[in-house]
């Protein structure tokens, strides 16, 4: 049993650290750029000066006193930063565009009594997952009108602070220090993160139940109390309703409980595992009764998943394995049917499986495209969110010339996410091997975590903006990373200057 444990978690480290090995060289090598158009440019990088910054950085680290003390001030860091947040959205107060634009609508109608979106055809009929979102937004629109979109902009600022206490939490536990004094200063540099504070789409949030959740996991693992289980069932569920793609955290969970009972063998991780995945089927299932009972419309499930596969596995008009339509288009043929629609996209993924198959160069190459899109652009989408978007107000020239313009602002932006990218994939690979004989469960969550977000998306539709809470949740592990390189240097100061 004990070797079983070893190898499960060594599996785990070592898939994590191959894979962040690799986006490090993708990031070093190559950095992906966006257009107005999404449209991804592939563009040749400076390794060199991504290891002259790590390098610089780290010897930066070693002229700082071991335990830095922050000014007064700073102490209130996250109340700074929520007020800044709290400015942009003010300042910019950005109405939606694309799916969130549609969704926008629909809570309009929803709140009107018109159900013509869960019709055969309607954008709720074929994509049940947006459902819980657009009662969400319905609600919010009865109580604020038109305006809720700037009130779900400031209700971002407060969960991304959340988000941002929470992963602190994770690297204290990591890292033992009590204040997380470095984990503040690292964080407030990952600007892509806070940039999606305009954007109405659900992610914010649900990031923030999914990550409460994961703390809430961990309090159940060291004390076995019930309430934390059911508080961190509540809350994934929650974040697995507002946003489909949080279902990665419900298997990690399940892995990790998994994983906990085989080194202990303890059943009540089997019956939480239960609960867990029993609630997230019972939560869908009651918002699609939920729905036929309000609409008198009978739900048939949507576009397949394996549609999206096969998108996922096709060439797009932006990049490899990006939104081409062809999952709409065979939806529309098959007449609406699900069952006939995953009969046809079956079909399809064989064919194009096998082209892929008798064709290995060309599939290596489709599949470092895909992924260095996904995971080497590195504003994550953030300023494609904001363009092409009216707003309600004179947006400030400064603010002005970083979202829209194109010009030297936004090329130093991305000139300074491209480095900062590098550095977060470089410092969070150190964590690995820095924990690898030493890592305890908190340590294995969010790496188990990342691996199912980064396989998820091999296979899946590819679009920069779905890795982005993944890569959030490297913060802890990347700062921990930094301070262990930064000790070591300290410790062979002698060796490394001779």
């Amino acid at each position: 049993m004990n070797n079983a444990v070893k190898w499960i978690k060594n599996f785990i480290f070592g898939l994590f650290g191959i894979i962040l090995a690799g986006l490090f060289l993708l990031s070093a090598f190559t950095t992906c750029t966006i257009n107005s158009d999404e449209v991804i440019f592939y563009q040749k990088d400076m390794i060199f000066l991504h290891i002259l910054v790590l390098a610089a950085v780290c010897i930066l680290g070693i002229f700082l006193r071991p335990k830095i003390r922050m000014p007064h001030w700073l102490n209130h860091l996250w109340v700074i930063w929520g007020i800044l947040l709290f400015g942009l959205v003010f300042l910019t107060q950005l109405w939606p565009k694309g799916d969130s634009y549609l969704l926008w609508n629909m809570a309009e109608h929803i709140a009107e009594g018109n159900y013509q979106d869960f019709l055969p055809g309607g954008y709720l009929y074929n994509q049940p997952h947006q459902i819980p979102l657009a009662y969400i937004f319905a609600a919010l629109y009865r109580i604020f009108g038109d305006s809720y979109i700037f009130v779900c902009q400031a209700l971002n600022c407060i969960f991304m602070i959340g988000i941002l206490l929470l992963l602190n939490k994770f690297y204290q536990r990591l890292s033992g220090e009590i204040s997380g004094n470095g984990f503040c200063l690292v964080s407030v540099f990952f600007v892509p993160f806070f940039l999606y504070v305009t954007f109405v789409y659900g992610t914010i949030p649900g990031l923030f139940l999914a990550l409460a959740a994961c703390m809430q996991l961990m309090k159940y693992l060291e004390t076995g109390k019930f309430q934390n289980a059911l508080v961190c069932i509540l809350c994934i569920t929650s974040a697995k309703l507002i946003k489909s793609n949080y279902l990665i955290f419900v298997i990690g969970f399940a892995v990790i409980l998994l994983y906990d009972f085989i080194r202990k063998v303890n059943l009540r991780h089997l019956a939480v595992t239960a609960a867990l995945i029993g609630a997230v089927v019972v939560s869908s299932h009651a918002v699609t009764s939920f729905t036929e009972h309000l609409t008198g419309i009978k739900s048939e499930g949507g576009i397949p998943a394996i549609l999206f596969v096969t998108m996922g596995l096709q060439e797009g008009p932006s990049a490899p394995g990006w939104w081409n339509g062809s999952h709409d288009r065979i939806f529309v043929n098959s007449e609406f049917d699900p069952k006939e629609a995953a009969k046809r996209g079956e079909k399809k993924l064989k064919e194009r499986l096998e082209i892929m198959k008798g064709d290995p160069a060309y599939t290596a190459d489709f599949m470092i495209k895909k992924i260095s899109s996904e995971w080497s652009e590195p504003t994550y989408e953030s300023l494609w969110i904001q363009q092409n978007r009216t707003s309600n107000t004179q947006v400030p020239g400064i603010i002005s010339s970083l979202f829209f313009a194109g010009g030297r602002l936004s090329e130093a932006y991305v000139f300074f996410c491209n480095l900062f990218q590098s550095f977060l994939y470089f410092f969070s690979l150190l964590f690995v091997i820095g924990k690898w004989k030493k890592a305890t469960i908190p340590d294995l969550l969010l790496p188990v975590i990342f691996i199912g977000g980064f396989l998820f998306h091999i296979l899946w539709e590819a679009k920069g903006q779905y890795t982005l809470p993944y890569c959030v949740c490297l913060l802890p592990m990347c700062v921990w990373g930094y301070g262990f390189a930064v000790a070591w240097i300290r410790e062979h100061k002698k060796f490394v200057f001779k």
